[in-house]
């Protein structure tokens, strides 16, 4: 089996055409049909289980839920034209101390559910001009426009969900 890239050490290009934002859409629309496949007939037991002392599934399914924050304040950093992109905690913070083992994992969906679709509802009309707003990004060290940070965004769920599904 191929082992994942690790998301720091991942590289963008963001040289795609703004018309591709729909299609972007459309992908984190997809991210909650996805994760709800996959946890729908997981055992709470399993999904809280930790190989290696990695995150259990429910650890992952819960860092997808406390990254929308993140995500939607990049979405204000654009609309309020800042020059640079809000920061990501890279320890991890907010999901290590969120204790998502001890949440039932209907209860881990519905929050990624709630929270998701809020995001999508926030962005899928955006015009062009919108879509196309540009800032830095603090880790990557090079611009993205808003349509380049929802593609970063879909490109982390396929990252997580990845591992879930390693995990099942």
């Amino acid at each position: 089996m191929i082992t994942q890239t690790p998301w720091i050490e991942r590289k963008f290009e963001f040289n795609f055409p703004v018309g591709l934002f729909p299609v972007i859409v459309e992908r984190l629309r997809g991210s909650l049909l996805q994760l709800e496949a996959m946890l729908k007939n997981i055992s709470d037991k399993k999904a809280s289980f930790k190989k290696d002392g990695k995150w259990s599934i429910k650890e992952v399914a819960g860092h997808l839920y406390d990254l929308e924050e993140l995500w939607n304040g990049r979405i204000d950093d654009f609309l309020e034209h800042k020059q640079t992109l809000r920061a990501a905690d890279m320890t991890n913070t907010k999901t290590n101390g969120a204790n998502h083992n001890l949440k039932p994992v209907d209860e881990l969906l519905k929050q990624f559910v709630d929270s998701r679709s809020k995001l999508i509802a926030r962005v899928k009309d955006f015009d062009e001009a919108t879509a196309s707003l540009t800032a830095l990004h603090p880790r990557l060290q090079k611009p993205m426009r808003l349509v380049d940070s929802l593609f970063f965004v879909a490109e982390h769920d396929d990252h997580e969900l990845t591992k879930i599904r390693q995990l099942i």
